[in-house]
């Protein structure tokens, strides 16, 4: 398998049914052969098989999903393309053309999904937070904002012509869903001991989800974190008390 067929492009609630068909085309233009849709808008129709031309066989086989949730499900490595709003999130963002030869890298062994929001909002807050790396396109100011499928065109571009280093890691990282499942434990844990919030844990979660998936971990390391938690939790079981006054909240 070569690493384009590793890496599959997510289209998240997309708006127009003819955006869905030219960033097919797109794909297919690079390379690329795995979509994905969440709660896409008329994917087969006349618009999208217009704008798809030799493509429209992506959108046949598309996968269609429900939730960005469910369509990460499997894959290891999750990418989310976005804008700079707000000092938090620009902290986060990488340009395309240095994050592509980490991304063709990868896609040598791991699964890598490539998440493109809907066309006049993007991605959500919490959508964002399920990603490991978020990358913006550089655009000039007059205009910063691309179509769709011109997005789609451009990253596909730059991963397809990188460079990827020559020393390329072989080891399997943990799928996305293994990974919900290892911080909707951390998060029952922590709460349980008074850490977060039972009204408010979203806040320090996604702070939580974000550097821990910085360190693309592998199942050995989720089976690491999870025993930490269910240890936590044999102590909570047995009654063991944890002073709040000691207890230090971020």
């Amino acid at each position: 398998m070569t690493p384009l067929e590793n890496i599959s492009v997510l289209l998240v609630r997309p708006e127009h049914a003819g955006n869905i068909g030219a960033a097919a085309r797109a794909m297919k233009n690079m390379g690329l052969r795995t979509l994905k849709l969440v709660q896409p808008t008329d994917p087969l129709g006349k618009p999208s098989r217009m704008m798809a031309v030799t493509a429209f066989d992506l959108v046949e086989r598309a996968r269609i999903f429900d939730t960005v949730e469910a369509a990460v499900a499997e894959e290891q490595i999750v990418v989310g393309t976005t804008s700079a709003r707000g000092r938090r999130l620009r902290t986060r963002i990488q340009s395309l053309r240095d994050l592509a030869p980490r991304l063709r890298a990868a896609a040598e062994s791991q699964r890598v999904c490539l998440v493109f929001g809907p066309e006049r909002g993007g991605l959500t807050e919490p959508e964002l937070a399920r990603c490991q790396y978020l990358l913006t396109i550089p655009s000039a100011e007059a205009l910063p904002t691309l179509n769709l499928a011109q997005s789609v065109l451009l990253v596909a571009y730059e991963i397809r012509n990188a460079v990827a280093p020559s020393q390329v890691s072989a080891v399997g990282l943990a799928d996305q869903r293994s990974l919900d499942r290892m911080f909707a434990h951390v998060e029952r844990t922590l709460t349980s001991i008074g850490f977060l919030s039972r009204q408010n844990p979203g806040h320090i979660m996604r702070a939580i989800r974000r550097f821990l998936s910085k360190s693309e971990l592998t199942p050995r390391d989720v089976r690491i974190i999870r025993g930490v938690m269910s240890r936590m939790d044999w102590y909570v079981e047995q009654g063991y008390k944890l002073d709040p006054d000691r207890v230090r909240k971020p």
